[in-house]
């Protein structure tokens, strides 16, 4: 050996050891302090040129079942390291540090490295998966290749090639992801990034207390909470809680299956409901709410428009009872017995139109489609409407008087809904023209023609 180091057998252990040739068995502080530093050069100088090694401080000691092939290290009291067949040797540093894994490094008190070439790093720290580190006070890495950073974080048994980062963060699936004080990814492929958030199976959680709580899920933004499975909540306080629900926007709420709440407080709470726009509300099944503050109470209804309201199932609303809208440019529709189209303006005037001619009297369309200037003239009498025309012509007119069989010049005055009012039995016809006075005339004849008559026969009489 050269003049720094000799080895010396350890009766304690049963190996040799390396020392200082300057150190003294039984020193004071800077003694023992010499002594770590000589035994940390000799590990890393056996370890280089491949020769067997061992060295102990303060009442460490190794485990080996085996040969000892390779170099090991511990280093406090209590302290255990281990070197099996041909592995790597094992480091422990620390009061009751453990490094019992094949080429595991161990450093802290209580720290544990038990997997295969795992790490430990931090006081009470445990490294139990193969290749998992931890570091930490209180970190567990018990999961292979998993690697988990933080004070009292955990990556679980079932948490293999895990990522967790942060204090009390931890990580419950396999290839999932933790990151942020008491973030939670609670199964496989999971993540959860921010404080306090949480994810579950294939889900994704980003944001201050973001939680993503359904299967395949993902909520993003502070406090935003996808419960439901396949959901998806975007925004500060949004929530998916249904299958299948979106919600975005501040506080949008889609509570339940298949519903969509996009906007600014706006929420669809019963099934396949869709509400778009600040405030919109669609609580009715299949109701569709689009536009600020609009809001489709029945089911299968529509309200389209800023504070357009349909309370009643199967309706559509563009307005309210306070504020009404038209509809523009619509295509003319189908006009036939069975047809269930809208018609446009053009068309409902073409219907007025058409009436007004065939009415006749001047009449004309409104700009409201209604008909209006129409004038009848009967024996000099003006009307404006076809039924005072007509009902002027039934009392000015012979009626037919079937108990008798026979027509009648009773004059008839009738009330507005066709009912009679009261009747004047006895009438002249008058301004009758001569009527033709043969065998076979049924012509009427007048009162002149009878008095003509009647003075012939008078004549006749007196001759």
């Amino acid at each position: 050996m050269n003049k720094i180091f000799k080895v010396i057998w350890n009766p304690a252990t049963g190996s040799y050891s390396v020392a200082s040739e300057t150190a003294k068995s039984r020193g004071k502080k800077s003694g023992r302090s010499k002594l770590l530093i000589s035994a940390l050069v000799a590990g890393g100088m056996f370890s280089s040129f491949g020769a067997n090694a061992s060295a102990s401080l303060d009442g460490g000691t190794f485990s080996d079942p085996t040969e000892i092939t390779d170099v090991w290290v511990a280093i406090g009291q209590g302290a255990r390291a281990s070197s099996v067949g041909n592995g790597t040797g094992a480091v422990a540093v620390g009061a009751n540090a453990w490094a019992t894994g094949i080429g595991s490094t161990a450093l802290g008190y209580q720290s544990y490295a038990t997997g295969e070439r795992s790490v430990s790093i931090g006081q009470v720290a445990e490294a139990s998966g193969n290749r998992a580190i931890a570091i930490g006070s209180g970190a567990d890495g018990l999961a292979e290749y998993s690697v988990v950073l933080g004070v009292g974080a955990q990556a679980a048994t079932t948490a293999s090639n895990s990522l967790v980062l942060g204090k009390s963060a931890k990580a419950n699936g396999a290839d999932s992801l933790a990151l942020g004080r008491q973030s939670l990814a609670s199964a496989a492929n999971s993540i959860a990034i921010g404080a306090e958030t949480e994810a579950a199976e294939n889900a994704t959680a980003v944001g201050t207390k973001a939680k993503a709580r359904g299967k395949n899920s993902l909520a993003l933004g502070a406090n935003s909470d996808s419960t439901g499975e396949g959901s998806v909540a975007l925004g500060y306080t949004a929530a998916a809680t249904g299958a299948s629900a979106l919600a975005l926007g501040q506080n949008a709420q889609a509570s339940n299956t298949n519903t969509i709440a996009l906007g600014q407080n706006s929420s669809a709470s019963t099934a396949n409901a869709i509400a778009i726009g600040t405030g919109s509300s669609a609580v009715g099944s299949n109701s569709l709410a689009l536009g600020s503050s609009s809001s489709a109470g029945g089911n299968n209804s529509v309200a389209i428009g800023a504070n357009s309201t349909a309370g009643e199932d199967n309706v559509v609303s563009i307005g309210s009872g306070s504020a009404q809208r038209r509809i523009v440019n619509m295509a003319a529709g189908t006009i036939s017995t069975d047809s269930k189209e809208a018609i446009n303006g053009s068309q409902l005037y073409a219907i007025s139109r058409s009436v007004a001619d065939r009415l006749g009297g001047g009449a004309n369309v409104a700009t409201n489609g209604t008909i209006m200037d129409m004038s009848f003239q009967l024996k000099k009498k003006n009307f404006n409407n076809v039924g005072e025309a007509l009902q002027y012509l039934d009392n000015e007119t012979l009626h037919w008087d079937s108990a008798k069989g026979a027509f009648s010049a009773s004059y008839i005055v009738k009330n507005a809904d066709g009912t009679i009012a009261s009747t004047v039995a006895e009438n002249k016809i008058i301004n009758v023209k001569d009527g033709d006075i043969s065998a076979t005339s049924k012509d009427a004849v007048n009162g002149s023609q009878l008095k003509t008559t009647n003075d012939a026969v008078a004549a006749n009489t007196t001759n």
